[in-house]
């Protein structure tokens, strides 16, 4: 029977390197104070070893926890499926984990911000990364005075402008690129499905969509408002084709919404794109799966959650972090329009 290779320790490399373990110690942590000739030593010496760092026991001798909470909206683990709290939270377990550190799942119904404040402030963690949705509003004036670092995935209220860390998308430039779509494929009497009024993602969509039409000289068709999910979507479009019925564009502030639109539009006798073309936003499965295949924004959610982690290491390592990240949206076409 074979033996495992025990993993090698400090005093291994120390021992095989021929410097002290105090050396070796200071070599692995980066310090610049050893020679350049020993450091080389230890570095070469570790590799041939197979030597790694152990990075529970490294955060520990600083006074660390090496974890970072991750922070999602929801009382259950279903809420995860949602791709706008799912997807970020792997995205940034995968980098956290890249660098050794342990990323720790925190859920927040809205019933319990009391003990998470307590967890976060009590060293549980070195920092956390707070997924905002909609439903999460009040969430950040709890977790806008941590002791540790915060960054928030999500711009879901203007209150994040004052000195908050976030990582977003373009949300406006998004909604002038899904607007300018419609307007390229010569369509003039444009409408629009909105987010609810209160969430700063919806109140710049519908700032873009405006704005674009302002810039070609196009007169803005009719608005509702629907929640982002599918019902809402069926019943705004009723409301809107009832105050213009032939209208011949639609920028949909969601996936869904548009996806509901279109069963609507399709009850009406009005095909997209032969009738009407119509643009959503978010780019989900539902987008690529609906009928017709619905041209809609890209949301880099998966990029925002990597975003996030950077900031966070970035904090950790000693860097400051002031100024939000937004990131860029692009246009996934496909045969809506």
């Amino acid at each position: 029977m074979n033996t495992p290779t025990a993993r090698p320790t400090l005093v291994d490399l120390a021992r095989a390197a021929g410097v002290s373990r105090a050396t070796a110690a200071r070599v692995m942590a980066g310090t610049s104070t050893v020679r350049p000739d020993l450091a080389q030593r230890v570095l070469k010496t570790a590799e041939e070893l197979g030597y790694r760092t152990n990075p529970a026991a490294r955060a520990l001798r600083r006074g660390k926890a090496g974890a970072v909470a991750l922070v999602a909206p929801g009382g259950d683990m279903e809420g995860l499926a949602d791709p706008f709290i799912g997807t970020p939270i792997r995205s940034a377990s995968a980098r956290l984990l890249e660098h050794g550190i342990q990323p720790v799942l925190l859920l927040e119904d809205g019933n319990n911000t009391e003990v998470l404040v307590q967890h976060l402030s009590s060293g549980h963690v070195d920092a956390a990364i707070v997924i905002l949705e909609r439903e999460a509003l009040l969430m950040f004036r709890h977790l806008s005075d941590m002791p540790v670092p915060v960054v928030f995935v999500g711009h879901s209220s203007v209150e994040l402008d004052a000195g908050s860390v976030y990582v977003d998308c373009d949300n406006y430039g998004g909604a002038r690129l899904a607007t300018r779509a419609l307007l390229e494929a010569g369509r003039r009497r444009i409408g629009m499905i909105a987010g609810p009024s209160f969430y700063l993602p919806s109140a710049d969509r519908l700032q873009g969509f405006l704005d674009e039409l302002e810039a070609w000289g196009v007169k803005p068709g009719p608005v509702a408002t629907g929640d982002f999910g599918f019902a809402s979507g069926s019943a705004a479009m009723a409301q809107l084709l009832r105050r213009d019925p032939k209208l011949d564009g639609l920028f949909a502030a969601s996936d869904l919404m548009a996806v509901g639109a279109l069963r609507v539009l399709e009850a009406a006798g009005r095909r997209a794109p032969d009738d009407i073309s119509v643009v959503g936003f978010d780019d989900t499965v539902v987008a690529a799966t609906a009928n017709p295949p619905l041209t809609t924004v890209h949301q880099p959610i998966w990029e925002m959650g990597l975003r996030a982690a950077d900031l966070v290491l970035e904090m950790l390592g000693g860097g400051t972090v002031t100024e939000p990240v937004q990131l860029p949206t692009t246009l996934t076409v496909r045969e809506s329009v």
